[in-house]
């Protein structure tokens, strides 16, 4: 069950921020950060799991330590979740993709014996946006074909605040990955806290296969 708090904006202290930007035609920034992941790769391959199951958990277990990325506008109150789930394209057998959500748990394994299924039966369905009718998620794809050094991010609406995120192909060590997040709620502060998280389960691959509550 999705449980959430209410920001109360009078003792809010980013609420002058929160207000000029969103202002803004377009309140969101994008950065793209080289991230060292040689450890996460070799973890998933001695295990004989999925590279890109591991990194989206990885990715997920990243955003759920930072509160400014659970953090949303909803009817003109500010909440913020007590922990978000991903969204992600899946590839389909003509090409195109179909996206399903991948809700959070508390290890690469409790994860994985969900998500292994819904990539299953995505992956021989057709293609697909997935509509939802809240947004107590994020966005995350993988790119492994480009080793790339940019990128910026489709707008869905103007006053979007969930982060959209991609990571790319590894080289020498070094996985690409892009971020997209709305300035009401994000500084540069908040997405480099993000960052540094998911380079340090990157390199510690062994803390996603432990329970967070451990």
């Amino acid at each position: 069950m999705t449980t959430y708090r209410v920001i109360d904006k009078g003792h809010w202290h980013r609420l002058a921020l929160f207000d000029f930007y969103r202002k803004f035609a377009n309140p969101c920034f994008n950065l793209c950060v080289p991230l060292k992941a040689q450890p996460l790769y070799e973890n998933a391959k001695d295990n004989g799991i999925s590279f890109f199951q591991l990194t989206l958990y990885a990715i997920l277990r990243a955003a759920n330590h930072v509160p400014q990325l659970k953090q949303r506008l909803v009817a003109d109150e500010i909440i913020e979740y007590s922990a978000i789930d991903v969204m992600t394209p899946i590839m389909t057998n003509n090409d195109a993709f179909r996206q399903i959500l991948c809700t959070t748990a508390q290890s690469f394994n409790e994860f994985t014996h969900v998500v292994s299924q819904q990539i299953a039966l995505a992956k021989s369905t057709e293609p697909a946006p997935l509509l939802t009718h809240g947004d107590n998620y994020f966005c995350a794809s993988s790119l492994p074909w480009l080793h790339f050094t940019g990128m910026t991010h489709a707008e869905y609406f103007s006053d979007s605040t969930v982060p959209t995120l991609t990571w790319g192909k590894l080289e020498n060590g070094v996985i690409p990955v892009a971020g997209k997040f709305n300035h009401m709620f994000v500084d540069g502060l908040h997405a480099s806290r993000f960052f540094t998280e998911l380079e340090a389960l990157f390199l510690a691959p062994e803390r996603l296969w432990t329970p967070e509550s451990a």
